[in-house]
């Protein structure tokens, strides 16, 4: 026992002997310096608690704005259930356009047109939304001003084919208007589809891929839509069905369009006049298509058969009496040859006895990617077309008309667009002085 309480002194002896050992053995000054070493290490500690405290702090904030995110998408999805699917889109387009000088013979003799030109824009906002599981809703907005180099030459007649589409829809300037409002429902996977509301025979019928749109490719009637359609185009209430039996293999690629649309009557002899919102089924517009879409060798196309039939009575032109039906059939035609190049055509012949041109034509091209620099985002068309007189008239020669653009995308929202149209024989007349028609057209989307 007590040689064990011996050893247990000397070991408590020894350790605490050990420090001060430890201590004798160092200066002062280093001694110091590892204090300052150690006080050091405790202020980056607490600088390092400090930085932890507030990336949680922080990490905490990102979770409830997370939350929140959550939240806001959730409620989204309740209101994309309510409504549906919603888009907004918006374009604006502003343009100058003019004309050289000529003298045109017209119904009322001949007039002198000095150089018509105008500025002018047009301004659309679209808002489409699926309601319901298959059902779309489509509503245009409209508003603009400025016929271009129509001004004057629209007024009296000296054209066939006016030389600016654009203006067509907004007969009354800087008056805003709800031009489209309908909706469309699909049905059995998409084979069949029924639309009814506002909005005009050709989105259905006489469409083309590469002539078709006034806002960024030809801007010239002729190579929009048949001119002699388009004098009983309006927006008005439709009924329209679309049908394509894909689950025909032979018949996968062809779609059945028939159309039937409440009509406005001009004033005539029998003072009859009709507003299109009233009697919808009292002699109104009816128009079918038939559309072949082939993809050969990898290249899609679409050719269209249609036709037309505008049931009330029209004046006779010339100076033939009584009255009859407009009607007409057409074909129109695009076709990709290459993944940059396609080529477009119509054709059509519509009554004698009441359209100026009872014949007219078009052909022409598109073509992509020209310039490198613009990396693909340049586009180019040259169209020829012709539009023969009435056989009523003095006299029978062929309005031409010839017309080039070169489009420019600069980016998604920008685009630019020359554009220079060309007409021989206005009115089918070769006495009348050709036209030469210049514009500059720029493209503000959103």
């Amino acid at each position: 026992m007590y040689r064990m309480f011996l050893m247990v002194f000397f070991c408590l002896l020894a350790i605490g002997f050990v420090p001060l050992a430890f201590a004798a053995s160092y200066p002062d000054a280093q001694i110091k310096e590892l204090y300052q070493q150690i006080n050091q290490l405790k202020k980056r500690i607490g600088a390092l608690e400090k930085a932890i405290e507030k990336r949680q702090a922080k990490e905490e904030e990102m979770r409830k704005e997370v939350e929140q995110v959550k939240e806001a998408s959730h409620d989204i999805e309740k209101l994309k259930e309510r409504l549906g699917n919603i888009s907004l889109h918006g374009k604006v387009v502003t343009y100058y356009q003019a004309a050289s000088s000529a003298d045109i013979r017209t119904e009322d003799g001949w007039q002198h047109f000095a150089n018509p030109d105008s500025a002018g824009y047009v301004a659309d906002i679209e808002l489409s939304f699926e309601p319901i599981k298959e059902g779309q809703f489509y509503m245009r907005i409209h508003a603009g001003e400025g016929n271009g180099a129509d001004e004057g030459l629209e007024d009296k007649g000296a054209l066939f084919a006016d030389l600016n589409t654009m203006n067509d829809d907004n007969p009354d300037d800087s008056e805003i208007d709800v031009l489209e409002a309908y909706y469309t429902q699909y049905l059995f996977n998409d084979t069949l589809s029924i639309s009814f509301g506002k909005t005009e025979p050709f989105v259905f019928v006489d469409d083309n891929q590469f002539a078709n749109d006034e806002t960024s490719q030809f801007v010239g009637k002729p190579f929009v839509n048949n001119p002699m359609f388009d004098s009983e185009d309006e927006y008005g209430p439709i009924i329209a069905l679309k049908f394509n039996p894909k689950f025909i293999k032979s018949l996968k690629d062809i779609t059945f369009t028939a159309l039937i649309q409440s009509s406005s009557w001009p004033r005539n002899e029998e003072n009859n006049q009709k507003d299109k919102w009233t009697n919808f089924f009292r002699r109104p517009l009816i128009a079918g298509q038939i559309t072949y879409s082939p993809t050969i060798k990898g290249r899609g196309g679409n050719y269209r058969v249609y036709g037309w039939v505008q049931t009330y009575k029209h004046e006779k032109i010339g100076n033939k009496q009584g009255t009859d039906q407009g009607w007409g059939v057409g074909i129109s035609l695009d076709q990709y040859i290459t993944k940059k190049m396609g080529i477009f055509s119509r054709i059509a012949y519509q009554n004698d006895e009441v359209y100026e041109a009872p014949l007219f034509y078009s052909i022409g091209m598109m073509a992509k990617g020209l310039i490198p620099t613009f990396k693909g985002k340049d586009e180019l068309g040259i169209g020829f077309a012709g539009l023969k007189a009435n056989h009523a008239f003095d006299y029978t020669d062929t309005e031409f008309h010839l017309e080039t653009y070169y489009r420019i995308q600069f980016s998604d929202y920008f685009a630019v667009t020359p554009d220079l149209q060309y007409v021989i024989n206005p009115r089918g007349n070769t006495s009348n002085d050709n036209i030469w028609v210049g514009m500059i057209r720029g493209e503000f989307e959103f």
